[in-house]
């Protein structure tokens, strides 16, 4: 065996422990169901407002929210900004809004910004050295704890991530110290995070994450909360060396689907599908949308049919869209588009529905700043649906 033979197989063995899924006991009971949003009322008028989060002073770069309601009401976004992705002086931040009255429509009126947590301080809480912050999820569990999961690099890019969560008794005010997630049983390195968790009526949380080290794959976490700690669980969506970033949704207690952006030259949306509370998955199939390799959110809609936001371009993303997939009939309908500059990027998208079904999105607008647009259902159906081949 050659040189390069051996450091190639060194390389691959490497990577497969690496990524080898972790089990601290076994995965949901057959029996456990996804919780699924409640129907929105029947009457209820269109509902659409969009507004800003922005730094003051204005920051170089802004990317990656994400966001949640709070137990205590209102809502608060989390994402990472600072001179640029990957500098050392980018940090995690964090904002707050009220509850939205009534039906306004006016923009919600979001706090200003402060960092949640930086590289001096990841590296004092986890007691080791951090080089880099990068993205972020912010959800609530059962008892109404906020949860922050980040990623953290000791040394190299993407590939050599880590995860680690803290989390807040206060709606965000204060957080607690924060700790690793053990999902790899080597180094613990090359786990990412970005789309929005679902949750089982048994109170654990399904979190979708995602691989980059020697290829990029999906993966899920299982997460349960015990008092301000996560044990942690992973399992892996089947097939492919080039998806990553799978945002879940749920189609009823059961089944659910995943959508995956594509890293590949075929630059297709991807979409997976489990029959079992996502233990098991199946080949990934390409849908007719195009993903210029860009992150997509998703949320299932009250009448079955799931709504999308995503960039729909091969190459860029100067456009940010809303599409209604309906899974009965295989059918895919373009409903609006929020963005549209040539030269511009509008990326990232975030969804999650408060507990009036109202669904929030936030995203990164011109990698700087953080757009967000709340909807109701009756604002979804008023617009004309244009079928995508």
């Amino acid at each position: 065996m050659d040189d390069l033979t051996r450091r190639s197989v060194l390389s691959a063995g490497l990577a497969a422990v690496w990524a080898w899924p972790r089990h601290e006991g076994a995965v949901p009971q057959a029996d456990a169901a996804f919780r699924l949003a409640a129907a929105p009322a029947a009457d209820e008028p269109p509902l659409f407002a969009s507004g800003f989060i922005d730094h003051d002073p204005p920051l170089p770069y802004v990317h990656c929210p994400s966001l949640c309601e709070r137990a205590q009401g209102g809502l608060v976004c989390a994402w990472y900004a600072g001179s640029y992705e990957t500098a050392r002086d980018v940090g995690v931040w964090l904002s707050t809004a009220p509850a939205i009255a009534g039906d306004a429509a006016e923009p919600i009126a979001w706090a200003t910004p402060r960092v949640v947590i930086d590289r001096p301080a990841a590296t004092a809480q986890l007691d080791r050295f951090v080089d880099k912050i990068g993205n972020a999820v912010v959800f609530p569990d059962d008892t109404g704890r906020l949860w922050l999961v980040y990623v953290t690099i000791a040394i190299g890019g993407w590939s050599g991530s880590t995860l680690n969560a803290c989390s807040s008794t206060d709606g965000g005010a204060t957080w607690t110290t924060s700790h690793r997630l053990a999902t790899s049983p080597f180094f613990n390195i090359s786990e990412l995070v970005r789309a929005a968790p679902v949750r089982l009526d048994s109170g654990e949380i399904v979190l979708p994450v995602y691989h980059e080290c020697m290829g990029k794959f999906p993966e899920v976490l299982w997460l349960r909360p015990e008092g301000d700690a996560l044990r942690v669980r992973k399992t892996r969506l089947a097939g492919g060396r080039s998806l990553l970033q799978p945002a879940l949704v749920p189609l009823d207690g059961q089944r659910c689907l995943a959508f995956l952006r594509d890293h590949s030259p075929a630059r297709r949306l991807v979409v997976q599908r489990s029959l079992d509370t996502a233990r098991t998955w199946s080949h990934p199939m390409p849908t007719p949308l195009p993903n210029p390799d860009a992150s997509v959110a998703a949320v299932r809609l009250s009448d079955g049919t799931v709504l999308v936001a995503c960039n729909l371009a091969r190459q860029d993303r100067a456009t940010l869209d809303l599409v209604l997939f309906d899974p009965a009939a295989d059918a895919w309908h373009r409903l609006a588009t929020l963005d549209d500059e040539p030269g511009e990027r509008f990326a990232y998208p975030y969804m999650v529905q408060d507990g009036r079904s109202r669904v929030h999105l936030v995203y990164t607008w011109k990698m700087r700043r953080v757009r967000h647009v709340v909807m109701n259902e009756a604002w979804l159906r008023a617009q004309g649906r244009e079928p995508v081949a």
